[in-house]
């Protein structure tokens, strides 16, 4: 089994620690809020198009905006990625700091930065410097949300009591997977704008990674 942390030595009082848990809760709350918003202004990008009233003109006039489809998905997905990364953080978090709060809100900035990141690189589809917008803001956003958890890694007095270490390692793996995808489309647009975007496919590999690994921890154990 996994060994529990040891977070007797908490630098809290009693009354601090209930404040600093409320303050938490706000967090939580303003955070899911921003996310919100964000994924409802990707939406908000879409304008029906003004074409004449024709199946043939319609289709054309749809086909033209497809790249905005495809961007429109990938960064749903990937906002949805670190929305529950970021949940699975808080969901073993007990107290915020001001630290926390720093680090969270340069988080948020970037999010909210990602509508806008889509709407350029799915007008510049393939264009190099259209494209590195996005995965730049990306490349950022998933630096930052691994940093939070390694802030709170290293001040375990921050952490619910009863985390276990494999619980650490499994969410920094999780929070991992954003950053080198983003990196690896930032070089591939030098080389192929729109090839690029499948270095995203490197998350789900990640994914699968860290599924296969928890199975066969669970096997090894029952065994």
């Amino acid at each position: 089994m996994s060994e529990k942390l040891n977070l007797d030595d908490v630098p809290f009082t009693q009354s601090e620690m209930e404040l600093e848990a409320r303050d938490k809760r706000r967090l939580e709350l303003f955070i899911d809020a921003v996310f919100a918003i964000a994924i409802t202004l990707l939406g908000l990008g879409f304008v029906a198009p003004v074409v004449q009233h024709s199946n043939e003109t319609l289709v054309q006039s749809l086909m033209g905006i497809a790249p905005k489809f495809a961007g429109y998905f990938l960064a749903f997905a990937l906002l949805g990625i670190m929305l529950n990364n970021n949940w699975s953080q808080f969901q073993n978090i007990a107290y915020a700091n001001w630290a926390l709060y720093f680090i969270n809100i340069l988080f948020l900035s970037f999010v909210v930065l990602v509508p806008f990141a889509t709407a350029v690189w799915t007008t510049y589809p393939d264009n190099t410097a259209g494209v590195l917008v996005f995965h730049s803001v990306m490349f950022i956003a998933g630096v930052i949300l691994y940093a939070n958890w390694v802030y709170v890694r290293w001040r375990p007095y921050l952490l619910k009591k009863d985390i276990t270490g494999q619980t650490l390692k499994e969410i920094a793996y999780r929070d991992a997977s954003l950053p080198p995808a983003s990196a690896l489309a930032i070089v591939l647009a030098f080389i192929s704008p729109i090839l690029s975007n499948t270095a995203y496919l490197l998350i789900i590999v990640m994914m699968v990674m860290a599924l296969h690994q928890r199975r066969r921890r669970r096997t090894s154990h029952e065994s």
